[in-house]
């Protein structure tokens, strides 16, 4: 177990060059799908699952639109790929055994999703916390968010509370015990 989760930092360890040679979408892709992600590009209907298969054409084509982080590998080291990605609208985070609190917080002051993120998922993150979801109060365009299979959350009222006093037009729906 111990090894999974030294490989998987290494799958998550941001290459800076690499973002500055290919763009935020393609970085961002190659560390995604690498972590066993999908992610779909704007304009596209069909999910992007394999790393090899990943398109070419002129840097910047392909615009990262919606992520599905579904059994990933995805950690907060990896997060710094997330910065330059000014056109995600959705993403799922479900079965994600390193996402914590300091992920969703990171999600929420990333400038770019603050803007373009309307859809966010977490479903079954064993580590996310009360805390984790109001930090989430700064992505002031989400529209919709799905809360299921939390058992982090301890205080359902007092966090729906605070989220919906902070986004009035977010519309919550919640699969919590």
């Amino acid at each position: 177990r111990h090894f999974w989760g030294w490989l998987n930092a290494v799958f998550n360890k941001v290459d800076y060059e690499r973002i500055q040679a290919v763009g935020p979408d393609r970085a961002a892709s190659e560390w995604l799908l690498r972590c066993g992600a999908l992610v779909r590009y704007q304009g596209y209907q069909k999910w992007q699952q394999d790393y090899n298969g990943l398109p070419t054409g002129p840097l910047g084509k392909y615009k990262i639109e919606a992520i599905n982080a579904t059994d990933s590998c995805i950690m907060y080291r990896g997060f710094d790929y997330l910065d330059g990605l000014e056109h995600v609208t959705e993403i799922t985070l479900q079965k994600c055994i390193y996402i914590q609190d300091e992920c969703l917080q990171r999600l929420s002051e990333t400038k770019n999703l603050q803007k373009s993120l309307l859809q966010l998922k977490i479903i079954s993150c064993g580590n996310v916390t009360d805390k984790g979801i109001i930090a989430l109060h700064k992505l002031t365009n989400l529209e919709y968010l799905y809360l299921s299979d939390l058992p982090g959350i301890r205080e359902k009222e007092t966090t729906v509370h605070i989220l919906q006093q902070a986004l009035p037009n977010l519309e919550l729906e919640l699969d919590l015990e």
